[in-house]
């Protein structure tokens, strides 16, 4: 119901907050879930908006009230998850960029890296505040900051910050204060209307985010861009491109090969089987209330007429993320240079749509490719598009509830041997559905409320994995970089023996910056720029563990495929065996463990 899906890429008079004695002495509380973290309610001066577009002498007294909490639960709590903390240093930053504390603005981007584990990440994040705080103290211009900005970038070593690098450049290029102001009044002035303006302190953070990027980075756009793209046009022409560890791990069977058909489940947001073999059941399909329906591809309603449009635009996001200079990537760039605040609401929506129209399909074809023996059993799930999330409530918890059990039971029937699942959600999709309806008297009730109507869906769906143990199911870790067991992400951070959750790598084998993580991930494909099919059969390079898992689904499709006697607990074993370990990135070997079969594959 709250789903997340992979490709494209993502968007609080004050009451005190308690205060708790601590003894330095004493040992800190351990936090191993993100409910375990106390939730806080703040009164809004005025609407989210007119505090980004105010003085922002409006906001401080908020910014100074989270930023005490911040250091009062730093204090108490053991925090065991390096994303939250990251998240607490970030909105310190961007305090001190409100207050012009420049001083403190570098130290905070030290320790912001110094929380990051990926490569990239490790060595990009916060630099930019840095500069821009530099240039704020030393009292310099923008040709210094472009200056400081190739400097800076010149001398970190290209393999680990490229995309990194680039992804921020293809961010900055898009990035207009009529988006920040526009997402703001589409979605967060209603959340705030809603709730009488108490809002939770994640709507806070994200507003002082917010005015950090409107106040002390977009100024200075032009000047970050000009130091960025002279860097990586050379890169680009001078540096090898990174090894590719997994187009060799691949396999495509022959016709000839002694394999039997294998019916593939995609339970994703629909899928377009004109493209597909199909099982002699065609499927089954839901809409955002979990209701049965008939279409297995999403209708895309009156947005159909932009469906040309829109689908370049996707391309257009990708493109200016992988720094190509393309048709649709200036097509993206001008239609945001002239968007009005009013017309984001609508913007966001046609993409969000346009995500989901895209999503199943595109899963699919990663997940039969090179596989003749292999047909698809849809489970379409028609996720709600809109800015307004649907309204929490039991009744609708339980509906899904159903919709697991009868999806569970569709795949039985269909004879599906493993079923790809890109996407999850946790409680924390339902808090801030929650908090958007204004539902709750405050965040610690609606932290309550959630937990109670996320388990419903989550036991309901972990009892319809259980209770098909001849299917292999594969989940998607997730795209936050963050832990899936911290924020219980479902089906993510299940520990079933029919289910394997993968996390994405690039064409290197290395972790993505993108990729979640945590004790549930055991395993690692490829979910960058994965290119596979859209409906009406073009095709499109998408990246997330989104891609990533229906590599794992591809490989296992191919096992039952080749012994249709494999249960699924042992092709889970066979994949994890044949994987090559590196750090916490387990790389499945596609090519290695259909060897160990003994199975003659080969062209004949």
């Amino acid at each position: 119901m709250w789903a997340c899906l992979g490709a494209l890429a993502a968007w609080a008079a004050l009451i005190p907050a308690p205060a708790w004695p601590h003894d330095p002495a004493a040992a800190k509380t351990p936090i191993s879930r993100a409910d375990q973290l106390p939730r806080r309610t703040h009164l809004l001066p005025k609407l989210p908006s007119e505090l980004l577009e105010g003085p922002v002498s409006d906001l401080m007294p908020l910014a100074d009230a989270l930023e005490r909490d911040i250091v009062a639960d730093l204090a108490r709590f053991d925090i065991q998850d390096a994303a939250t903390l990251r998240a607490m240093v970030s909105t310190r930053l961007n305090i001190a960029l409100l207050r012009g504390d420049w001083a403190a603005v570098a130290p905070l981007a030290v320790q912001l890296r110094a929380l990051q584990d990926k490569p990239g990440p490790k060595l990009t994040i916060g630099v930019l505040s840095e500069l821009v705080a530099r240039m704020k103290r030393e009292g310099k211009d923008a040709d210094a900051l472009q200056a400081w900005v190739a400097q800076r970038f010149s001398a970190m070593p290209w393999t680990d910050v490229q995309d990194s690098v680039k992804a921020m450049k293809g961010q900055l290029e898009i990035s207009q204060p009529s988006l920040v102001i526009g997402g703001m009044r589409a979605q967060a002035d209603e959340a705030a209307r809603n709730a009488n303006r108490r809002v939770d302190d994640s709507m806070v953070a994200a507003l002082i985010g917010a005015r950090a990027q409107l106040d002390h980075l977009l100024p200075h756009r032009a000047a970050i861009i000009a130091g960025l793209a002279p860097l990586i046009e050379r890169q680009m022409k001078a540096s090898p491109a990174k090894p590719d560890r997994w187009s060799g791990r691949l396999i495509t069977l022959p016709m000839s090969a002694p394999a039997k058909p294998v019916v593939v489940g995609i339970w994703d947001s629909g899928v377009d089987m004109a493209l597909f073999r199909g099982t002699a059941q065609r499927g089954l399909a839901f809409d955002r209330d979990g209701n049965a329906v008939s279409d297995l591809l999403r209708p895309l309603g009156d947005a159909q007429p932009r469906w040309p449009t829109l689908k370049r635009l996707v391309k257009g996001s990708l493109d200016l993320r992988a720094a190509l200079d393309t048709d649709e990537a200036r097509l993206l760039k001008r239609t945001l240079a002239q968007i009005k605040p009013e017309q984001v609401k609508a913007f966001k929506e046609d993409l969000a749509l346009a995500t989901m129209y895209t999503h199943g399909t595109h899963v699919a074809g990663i997940a039969v490719a090179g596989n003749p023996f292999a047909s698809v059993y849809p489970v379409a799930m028609h996720w709600s598009h809109l800015s307004a999330p649907p309204m929490p409530s039991e009744a609708l918890a339980r509906s899904f509830a159903a919709v697991y059990r009868r999806a569970a039971e569709g795949l039985k029937a269909a004879g599906a041997r493993v079923v790809n699942m890109s996407w999850r959600y946790g409680p924390g999709f339902y808090e801030s559905a929650l908090a958007y309806h204004g539902i709750g008297k405050d965040g610690e009730d609606r932290k309550k409320i959630a937990q109670a109507l996320f388990g419903i869906e989550r036991d309901a769906l972990k009892a319809a994995l259980e209770g098909a143990p001849e299917i292999l199911f594969v989940a998607g870790a997730g795209n936050e970089d963050n832990n899936a067991d911290f924020v219980e992400y479902i089906p993510a951070g299940f520990d079933l023996p029919n289910l394997i959750t993968a996390g994405a790598v690039d064409q290197a084998g290395d972790e993505t910056s993108f990729s979640s993580f945590g004790k549930t991930v055991v395993v690692h494909a490829n979910g960058f720029e994965v290119d596979s099919l859209i409906p009406g059969g073009e095709r499109l390079k998408l990246s997330g563990t989104s891609m990533a898992a229906p590599q794992v689904t591809n490989l296992a499709a191919k096992l039952f495929a080749l012994d249709p006697g494999l249960t699924a607990t042992q092709v889970k074993a066979m994949i994890l065996a044949n994987a090559d370990r590196k750090g916490r990135v387990n790389l499945i070997n596609p090519k290695a463990t259909i060897a160990r079969l003994g199975i003659d594959v080969s062209v004949k």
